[in-house]
């Protein structure tokens, strides 16, 4: 099968929220090849600035080099983009946008073999996924509260924040109680040095791990392991060797590679390959409601050990499935169809499609 056409897809979906913005942004890509096969892939975006930039890095840096090529070199493909452009990092957009058409080729090449995504990365071990509520910042330890009352009642399996407020984090885990896996992620909002003068708090709480506590993300790299407080970090890295780097730090205890930000499943499966004999947990980033979703769950239902989607606040309407994708609730089905296993509704990107 041939790549016939890339076309990247700008959608705006509008949501009623307190304070903030009031669209979600998203970029999907579809591949067609000439036999007329079509595959799904997906930028994680949310801005309309970014949603700009990925729609003119796939159409005018990635697409060139993909069109008239094999699905089956993929692999390959994925390497060339790297080598051609590492001038411009090897990480952020240019990686972000290799993966929405490097996991289209991968929907296609499992509708072609009539298997699903995760039969080409070694077969599911679980059929369904653990589902973790993962809330927006709010900064507002009223409106948290009110967020995690839902997510209690949705009766998830855990329980996600954004937030840096200690005094906020504490009263989450106090509202869910002891038992409850409970990640707090702080953006990279605190120094290392904060975060060891306030040890003894992190570490009553009890965390499933700490994710990006602190900035410079690489001071980790040399520093010892924090007593009763497992780091968690690697959303935004771009490669299999860069995940390796981390997964060697004593401090560091959980990696969470990106399907988009690592440049797409090709990446993704050579660094859970990598790091997994390293002795470090693995529970990937999934703040996604489109194909890079779908591609996280097939990853899920593939790994040695059970680990949970964190599903995003998102609505009814922003399912492009209908498969509860985006929706709290204690698990999710493992799609079972060839490829991701679903393809978007085609009224839902008439509906919320833009013009860029």
């Amino acid at each position: 099968m041939i790549v016939e056409r890339i076309e990247p897809i700008a959608l705006r979906l509008p949501f009623q929220r307190q304070g903030g913005a009031d669209a979600l942004h998203l970029v999907l890509c579809r591949v067609t090849t000439r036999s007329g096969a079509v595959g799904y892939g997906e930028c994680l975006c949310l801005r309309p600035a970014l949603q700009r930039s990925l729609m003119a890095t796939i159409r005018d840096a990635i697409t060139p080099i993909y069109l008239g090529k094999p699905v089956a070199d993929r692999e390959r493909l994925n390497r060339d983009v790297r080598l051609r452009l590492t001038a411009f990092g090897r990480s952020g957009t240019i990686l972000n946008a290799l993966a929405a058409v490097d996991t289209a080729l991968w929907d296609i090449a499992g509708k072609e073999a009539k298997q699903p995504l995760s039969a080409l990365l070694g077969g599911a071990r679980r059929d369904r996924v653990p589902v973790m509520a993962s809330l927006d910042r709010y900064n507002d330890a009223r409106t948290v509260t009110a967020r995690i009352e839902r997510a209690l009642a949705s009766n998830v399996a855990a329980v996600k924040v954004h937030e840096f407020d200690l005094d906020i984090i504490e009263g989450v885990r106090k509202q869910i109680g002891p038992a409850m896996p409970f990640v707090a992620d702080c953006n990279h909002v605190h120094t290392p040095a904060e975060v060891r003068a306030s040890l003894a708090r992190w570490q009553a709480l009890g965390l499933q791990f700490l994710e990006d506590p602190a900035w410079p993300p690489e001071t980790w790299l040399d520093s010892p392991a924090l007593p009763q407080v497992t780091i968690g970090l690697g959303a935004d890295l771009g490669s299999a060797e860069q995940m390796a780097v981390y997964g060697r730090a004593p401090a560091v205890g959980v990696l969470q590679p990106d399907v988009c930000m690592i440049g797409g499943v090709t990446e993704k499966r050579r660094a859970i390959a990598l790091i997994e004999p390293l002795g470090v947990s693995i529970s990937p980033h999934s703040p996604f409601i489109g194909p890079a979703g779908l591609a996280t769950l097939h990853f899920l239902a593939t790994m040695k050990q059970p680990t949970c989607y964190a599903v995003v606040e998102a609505e009814p309407h922003m399912d492009m499935y209908g498969n509860g994708l985006t929706r709290w609730q204690p698990d999710l089905a493992v799609p079972t169809a060839p490829g991701l296993g679903f393809d978007p509704d085609p009224d839902y990107l008439k509906r919320h499609t833009i013009e860029l």
